[in-house]
């Protein structure tokens, strides 16, 4: 328990030295560094680490933490606080159990959450006794322990004010640096700036109890992490019929939809009376949860293990293929609606969604036949990967590269949506938006001109600490040299 609550106390300070008041950069790749190495030292301490294979998740993490450093994208950095978080959960889940089924991941979810919040209260508990054991101390011990701290005192004092003076009157530096420090501490007192230190102190207090209570329950708690609890496999009893008669149903329908899709869509009879907008966003969001709805179908079908049957397995099969030319037509359905009006963030993402939905496919289908496959491992793996792909192909920059290319393919006849473009890309896409600056349209010249030279004021008077240093806003300057 003391190794928990001095690693509690160290991430505690760690993270206000590197969070308060500052711009996430640098600073979460360290600290989350550095909660991995406290999370693997206290389990290779306490012996929790059952299987070695899933500390492999410490590689999207501490990937997912360097896209902090290395690009600027605001809505993936919001949404990477989240899933670095849950991939932390899904570590602690699968580091503390040889096997999971699926029903264990989703018990090990909850057990974190809340066994972490259940678990302050031990945290407290432990506190107390340590506070208890420090005051049953002899009196007389701790009234001489105290005449000694106050008699040490007062010789150091004389002695560390007089060496202060003479290094700060040998070296400006030096004197420069403790001024600064002993500014610091004097601007505490001011009202404004020890409301500011209170509720700093006050986040530092309640970090520690979340870390600690967080690493108590992992380790020292009695839950699925710590206790041998038989497995369960998942049993649905439903009729064989039932499942039988919903994805015959459900294939037949899909039969027409793919036929009219081939002779369609995919053959772009008659497109140019469609209208793109309706015609391609909303007929991609019914499509992917339809396609949902089929893998769902798939995997009920597959887990009712009593009843399962040839028919069954071929009807899986046919889902699943047509599931394939659903994505395939949303894919499409998107394309034709980017070529019409450029690229977004909606419009990526899109991209990502799909490609990773028809990786999805493989073991899905290798789950059907018996072959051994953890269905589980496979899909968080490819969801995983696909993330990190998706973090790392610098999606602001390659928004504004591909609409620039647009553009520039036939500017007579292409528009630019520059209002999107400006407003909703950032440090990331500035080399992009720069070439906008040879258009021959002088409007967009103009408004490319001033949007630059804004951003360019902005980098200049933005000072950045060392916790903030990001490589972005560093290139953006760079590129921003020659503007005028």
């Amino acid at each position: 328990m003391s190794c928990i609550l001095i690693c509690g106390i160290l991430l505690s300070i760690l993270q206000s030295i590197l969070f308060w008041e500052k711009e996430p950069g640098i600073s979460v790749t360290i600290f989350v560094i550095a909660f991995l190495l406290g999370f693997l030292y206290l389990m290779n301490k306490n012996k929790k680490i059952e299987n070695k294979k899933a500390l492999i998740l410490t590689i999207p993490i501490i990937l997912l933490s360097m896209t902090y450093f290395i690009y600027h994208n605001s809505i993936l950095r919001i949404m990477n606080t989240f899933v670095i978080c849950f991939l932390v959960i899904i570590m602690c889940i699968y580091t503390t159990k040889l096997k999971l089924k699926l029903q264990d991941f989703l018990i090990g979810i909850i057990n974190v959450l809340a066994g972490t919040f259940e678990s302050i209260s031990d945290v407290i508990d432990d506190l107390k006794k340590r506070i208890k054991k420090k005051e049953n101390i002899d009196e007389n011990d701790k009234a001489t322990e105290a005449k000694k701290i106050i008699r040490s005192i007062i010789y150091a004092i004389p002695v560390v004010v007089i060496v202060f003076i003479l290094l700060a009157s040998a070296d400006s530096i030096f004197a420069n640096i403790f001024e600064s420090i002993i500014r610091g501490v004097t601007d505490i007192f001011v009202a404004e700036n020890f409301i500011m230190f209170l509720l700093r102190i006050g986040i530092m207090i309640i970090f520690f109890f979340v870390i600690s209570s967080f690493f108590v329950n992992i380790i020292m708690k009695d839950t699925m992490f710590n206790d041998e609890s038989t497995e369960k496999v998942i049993e649905l009893k439903i009729e064989n019929m039932t499942i039988n008669t919903i994805l015959t149903i459900l294939n037949i329908f899909y039969l027409i939809f793919s036929v009219i899709q081939f002779t369609s869509l995919f053959s772009k009879i008659n497109m140019n009376d469609f209208d793109y907008a309706t015609y391609a966003r909303q007929g991609f969001f019914q499509l992917m949860i339809i396609s949902f709805i089929n893998i769902s179908m798939i995997m009920i079908a597959k887990l009712n293990r009593q009843n399962i049957n040839k028919y069954t397995i071929v009807m899986s099969i046919l889902t699943l293929v047509f599931t394939v030319i659903i994505l395939l037509s949303a894919f499409f359905r998107m394309r034709l609606y980017e070529e019409a009006y450029g690229y977004t963030y909606l419009r990526l993402f899109v991209y990502y969604i799909l490609a990773t939905e028809l990786l999805l496919i493989l073991p899905i289908g290798l789950w059907i036949f018996e072959k051994k496959i953890d269905i589980l491992k496979s899909t968080i793996g490819i969801v995983i990967i696909m993330y990190v792909i998706l973090n790392f192909s610098n999606i602001e920059s390659t928004i504004a590269k591909q609409n620039v290319d647009r553009y520039f393919e036939n500017q007579e006849e292409n528009e630019i949506d520059l209002t999107y473009l400006l407003n909703h890309t950032g440090t990331d896409a500035i080399g992009e938006i720069k070439r906008l600056l040879n258009a021959k349209n002088q409007n967009v010249v103009k408004r490319v001109e001033e949007y630059l030279l804004e951003e360019k004021e902005q980098l200049q008077e933005t000072k950045k600490s060392w916790q903030e240093i990001n490589l972005s806003y560093i290139k953006a300057k760079e590129e921003l040299i020659n503007v005028d």
